[in-house]
């Protein structure tokens, strides 16, 4: 809980007799005040530093060399030796900011250099430079910021090295497996654990349109991210990997209601034997793991990694799979008195409710009328979700 939070309510517990004003003092006296414009700071210093970094790229050209050499190691040693001094004597955020700044400009001389003396890389190599010093900073000292920045520069370098060169990084993808993923199963901190969902998502993306792999196989990775959510749960319960991981399947399925539509795009479809053997491997890991769980209702989450392309209608397919994983969660919702399963469960079924519409009546009405009976549905469909919602019991729980 934030100090604010518990000021404000910990007045009221003074005020209700709950608790008396000296130990309202020493309850706050627990709870560090954080400075109010720490991320002003970070942000402040990083525009700076990219604003120089601007200014000299647009002047690159008229610069002698032994002149931008002496720029980039004079600028960056002075980032990391002023960071390094306010990290330990002053300000941590302002100190951080300046490390991420001598950071940014070692990445640039990175590339600057190259420019400077023809250096031609064909593959994300200078990213991996960038993202070793990157990685070594955050081992060094090791606050959030470092680790996000970490993870942006090897996400970074890895959608470059699809989109440019149309491959896997593999150096990237082993230092951000092993590097990185060390430190979230380490420290199953909530910050860590999200942004290193995220980057994963885009790396295995990248690993399967960039390799060439049909696109279902990031079900796989997908299902390996929903299952290796137990090695980092924290204290603090919030299923990161999960949360993501069913996220981007959502996102996937609702991609198929409209692409296996096409039946040319349906033909073409390569069907790959070991993604069977390897994806019913881990389903079934998965069903025995939910029924071993102490909720015993997180099958209701498996119905989104079946792979229901190999079925002529895809589309319809996937829609019942959103349809189903919505029903179960309402259905789960208010049988146990859960509301965030509710609202979970409610806020996918008006969503695959307005897919399904889309899919269904798009080509059939007037533009007018269907958005107008779209609306009334999905406004009826709102109030009566929220009326069942507000008529649980007042002793359901919200976790």
């Amino acid at each position: 809980m934030q100090r604010d939070q518990i000021e404000k309510e910990s007045r009221r517990w003074v005020e209700a007799t709950i608790i008396s004003e000296e130990q309202r003092e020493k309850i706050l006296a627990h709870y560090e005040k954080k400075p109010v414009h720490s991320l002003l700071f970070i942000f402040a210093a990083i525009f700076i530093g990219l604003g120089f970094l601007t200014f000299i790229a647009s002047n690159w050209s008229a610069i002698p060399d032994l002149v931008r050499m002496a720029i980039l190691i004079i600028t960056m040693v002075l980032s990391y030796l002023a960071g390094g001094h306010i990290y330990l004597h002053r300000s941590k955020r302002l100190g951080i900011s300046l490390m991420v700044i001598g950071l940014f400009i070692f990445g640039s001389g990175i590339f600057l250099t190259g420019q400077m003396y023809n250096f031609l890389s064909f593959s994300a190599f200078p990213f991996f430079i960038w993202a070793v010093a990157a990685f070594l900073l955050y081992v060094l000292i090791q606050d959030r910021i470092l680790f996000v920045t970490a993870a942006g520069i090897m996400t970074v370098g890895q959608l470059y090295s699809g989109l440019v060169f149309q491959q896997f990084d593999l150096w990237i993808g082993i230092l951000f497996l092993l590097g990185l993923g060390y430190f979230v199963y380490v420290k199953k901190e909530e910050w860590l654990s999200v942004v290193f969902a995220v980057s994963f998502i885009f790396q295995a993306i990248v690993l399967v349109f960039g390799e060439g792999f049909p696109y279902y196989w990031l079900i796989v990775y997908f299902l390996l991210l929903y299952l290796a959510d137990d090695l980092v749960l924290s204290e603090t319960r919030l299923r990161s990997f999960k949360l993501l991981s069913l996220s981007a399947m959502f996102v996937l399925n609702t991609i198929q209601v409209f692409i296996l539509t096409n039946e040319y795009i349906f033909e073409r479809i390569e069907y790959s034997f070991y993604f069977f053997i390897v994806w019913a491997a881990l389903f079934v890991y998965a069903v025995i793991r939910s029924a071993m769980s102490s909720a015993n209702l997180y099958w209701i989450d498996l119905i989104l990694f079946v792979p229901v392309f190999r079925f002529e209608f895809g589309d319809t397919m996937s829609l019942v799979v959103l349809f189903l994983y919505s029903l179960g969660w309402l259905w789960a919702g208010y049988r146990n008195e859960v509301r965030r399963w509710v609202n979970k469960g409610t806020f996918t079924f008006l969503v695959t409710t307005l897919m399904a519409y889309f899919q269904l009546a798009w080509d059939f009405m007037s533009r007018s009328l269907f958005f107008f009976i779209g609306g009334v549905i999905l406004f009826l469909l709102s109030f009566l979700l929220e009326r069942k919602r507000r008529n649980m019991q007042k002793g359901g729980t919200s976790t």
